[in-house]
């Protein structure tokens, strides 16, 4: 007798401790697994010259992690004194079919934050032109606009960062989905 009560005691105990750490609705306190992705598209159009589309992917094979990444073509060249538009595909190539990870990102975007670090000496600047539904909205940064100016040449890093119920505008916190470096030649 003694020791079904010891149980029931322990059973009561457990199921009020169980019931005091349920997560309220609509809470991420534990925080999403960071996306898996192996491809990395910017899709650029000239918003006055339609016939100025550039695309650049940047692909890393998740079997042979120590192999370089590939990018196609080797380099993104823009137009100087020009304005893009820029569209960021993300893809998981290790499913079939191919699996769009950019959607995931989309659905989850008030935990995402897209940064755009052109390097030293490139004449290009980024505006992230899409919010997410935060309140009050916070960037985004799947669709930008990009400003070109002299003739240059240089890098452009592409940062995603996976920050769930840490949003706040700012790199810092969270942690790192995405880090892809394309070459970039402005002429």
């Amino acid at each position: 007798m003694k020791n079904l009560r010891k149980v029931i005691l322990y059973l009561v105990l457990g199921a009020i401790a169980a019931s005091c750490a349920k997560t309220p609705p609509g809470d991420v306190s534990h925080p999403l697994a960071n996306e898996f992705l192996t491809t990395t598209i910017l899709n650029l159009q000239n918003m006055s010259n339609p016939n100025d589309k550039p695309t650049i992917s940047y692909y890393l094979n998740p079997n042979t992690p120590t192999v370089p990444p590939v990018i196609t073509p080797d380099t993104l060249r823009l137009m100087k004194n020009a304005m893009y538009t820029c569209t960021v595909l993300i893809l998981d190539q290790t499913k079939t079919p191919v699996d769009t990870v950019s959607d995931v990102i989309i659905q989850r975007e008030n935990i995402h934050l897209f940064f755009y670090f052109p390097s030293a000496g490139l004449m290009l600047t980024d505006s992230i032109t899409d919010h997410d539904t935060n309140i009050p909205p916070l960037p985004f940064g799947l669709h930008s606009d990009m400003t070109t100016g002299s003739a240059s040449t240089g890098t452009l890093e592409v940062v995603l960062r996976h920050q769930p119920n840490v949003k706040n505008g700012t790199y810092g916190p969270g942690s790192t989905d995405l880090d892809v470096t394309y070459p970039v030649s402005i002429k």
